[in-house]
């Protein structure tokens, strides 16, 4: 599967709520959505939010804030979003579990 931005992943995820019609994303008047101002593929002028934190908000909202569902969310080849589910992009993820999983080195006062 190719990288995709966090900006792509709302866009395609917009094209899939309007039927695969970009005109139909363009002319969307649901400005309670999240991805509202993100529909187009681009930044707003003045986000609230980040694109990826956008992407969590939802994430949640998808999970009743549920933060294990999302962990655990199955919708990995049906959801555009999935891969920023932790309001991250996979390359950070995959750094932050690699550090965290790293064994600890014991300081042990005394002992060089």
């Amino acid at each position: 599967m190719a990288k995709v931005s966090p900006k792509k992943a709302i866009r395609r995820f917009c094209l899939t709520c309007q039927g695969g019609s970009s005109k139909r994303v363009e002319e969307c008047e649901d400005n309670s959505c999240l991805f509202f101002n993100h529909r187009l593929g681009t930044e707003p002028e003045k986000p609230q939010r980040s694109s990826v934190q956008q992407i969590r908000q939802y994430c949640l909202m998808c999970s009743d804030n549920n933060r294990t569902e999302v962990r655990s969310c199955s919708a990995r080849e049906h959801c555009d979003l999935w891969s920023f589910r932790f309001g991250c992009t996979p390359k950070t993820w995959t750094r932050v579990k690699q550090r965290v999983n790293q064994p600890r080195k014991l300081l042990l006062p005394g002992l060089s």
